[in-house]
């Protein structure tokens, strides 16, 4: 049975993954901190999913399952980045209300959080592959190619 067979499971199972498709879209959009990295983000979903949409059940589930833990990362990361920017602007206004503060302090502040964005957040998207993950050749030139792609949204060149 695929995403495109087996009736009622059938539908439950497109439901689930358009779901979590558009799920993952808004994430990137609400979150990611470039529009290079959305576009990429955006392209490789759709990739992925346009792949797997003939997956057999058991595949499609695992599939979406990994995707889920995707979407909770982003969710996760993006909102402790927001956070931070707001502990961050609460902190800078405080510190400017009091005449005692040094204009030093204020800069460096400015700076750090300057920096901070230019990097994307201090908080950094994405996570280590387990050391017991084995990769076969095609898995390992698709990372290979997404991290170029990832750099290159990034402004790292690559």
């Amino acid at each position: 049975m695929t995403f495109l067979q087996g009736g009622k499971k059938k539908m439950q199972t497109r439901t689930r993954a358009l779901s979590l498709y558009k799920s993952i879209l808004r994430a990137h959009d609400r979150y990611l901190p470039s529009q290079s990295m959305k576009q990429l983000g955006d392209a490789y979903v759709k990739s992925e999913f346009r792949l797997h949409k003939n997956a057999k059940s058991e595949q499609a589930s695992m599939f979406l399952v990994e995707w889920e833990k995707y979407l909770e990362h982003i969710e996760r990361t993006g909102r402790e980045n927001q956070s931070i920017d707001v502990g961050m602007a609460d902190h800078q206004r405080r510190q400017e209300h009091q005449l005692h503060s040094s204009q030093m302090q204020i800069a460096e502040q400015e700076h750090q959080q300057q920096q901070r964005r230019q990097r994307g957040g201090s908080l950094f998207f994405g996570r280590d592959v387990s050391n017991d993950v084995v990769f076969n050749e095609d898995q390992v030139g698709q990372l290979d190619k997404l991290r170029e792609e990832a750099s290159k949204a990034a402004g790292n060149g690559g």
